[in-house]
């Protein structure tokens, strides 16, 4: 059986677990005092720690080092067209185990479904996040950005290479990300140049004037010969990513 995992941030070397996290271990866990854990921050940090339950509050206690995950070599952000309903909910934990490290919802001209930060979404998208990420055993939580349009996102000087999917691109995902890999000197992970942005539109598919505009800044590839629904191609995109680049690590890391 696995070490059961919790989400803290700050990190403390004590403290008291915030309300959901202690309602995991307490009523569906069930866990015991001193039993065994994992703290982690979400942003790379984790450590072995013990519990304590005090009525419907638990403590814990960090009992061995704090270890630092190594930075990734590249990051993955997803710019997607939001799904309906719990379609939604089901491409935020996708793309999440599948390493994905970043979310940004689209405002499409054909969405069906208008992307809000509307405090209360945002925060249910978040804990989803924190969820997958104690499920596959990640310390760093897909990180989710407010809602931009495309122009807004090609705007950004922080998406890095831009590669938007569209069914009649003549380029696989795989085929472009080989490339790019292949004629990308080593960088940082903190550069620009380590930036991958998928975007994936709506199902009504890209307006003509967002096509124009895509197609000056972005390179087309298409995720196979099937037409996918938006959760399915996000999970696609993250998954072929991984399987071309592998996991993003860099081979440091570090505890203290």
């Amino acid at each position: 059986m696995s070490v059961p995992r919790f989400y803290v941030s700050p990190l403390l070397t004590a403290g008291e677990l915030p309300d959901d996290q202690a309602h995991h271990a307490r009523d569906v866990l069930r866990l015991d005092n001193g039993q065994p854990v994992i703290m982690f921050d979400g942003c790379g940090q984790s450590a072995p720690a013990s519990i304590r339950i005090e009525k419907k509050h638990v403590f814990f206690a960090l009992t061995g080092p704090v270890t630092i995950d190594a930075a990734p070599a590249y990051t993955l952000t997803i710019a997607s067209a939001i799904p309906k309903a719990d379609r939604a909910h089901q491409l935020v934990e996708q793309i999440s185990q599948l390493g994905a490290t970043g979310l940004i919802w689209l405002d499409c001209r054909y969405s069906v479904v208008r992307p809000s930060a509307e405090a209360k979404k945002m925060e249910k998208w978040v804990r989803l996040a924190v969820e997958s990420a104690k499920q596959c055993g990640i310390s760093r939580i897909l990180a989710i950005q407010p809602p931009q349009t495309p122009r807004q996102l090609l705007e950004s000087t922080e998406m890095g290479t831009i590669i938007w999917t569209h069914v009649d691109a003549t380029q696989d995902l795989a085929q472009r990300l080989a490339r790019w890999q292949a004629e990308r000197a080593p960088k940082r992970s903190d550069d620009a140049g380590s930036n991958i942005t998928v975007m994936i539109g709506p199902e009504g598919g890209w307006s003509l004037e967002e096509q124009e505009l895509l197609s000056r800044h972005a390179v087309p590839v298409r995720l196979g010969r099937n037409i996918l629904r938006i959760e399915t191609a996000a999970a696609a995109a993250a998954a072929i990513t991984q399987s071309v680049l592998g996991n993003g690590e860099n081979p440091q890391s570090g505890s203290f």
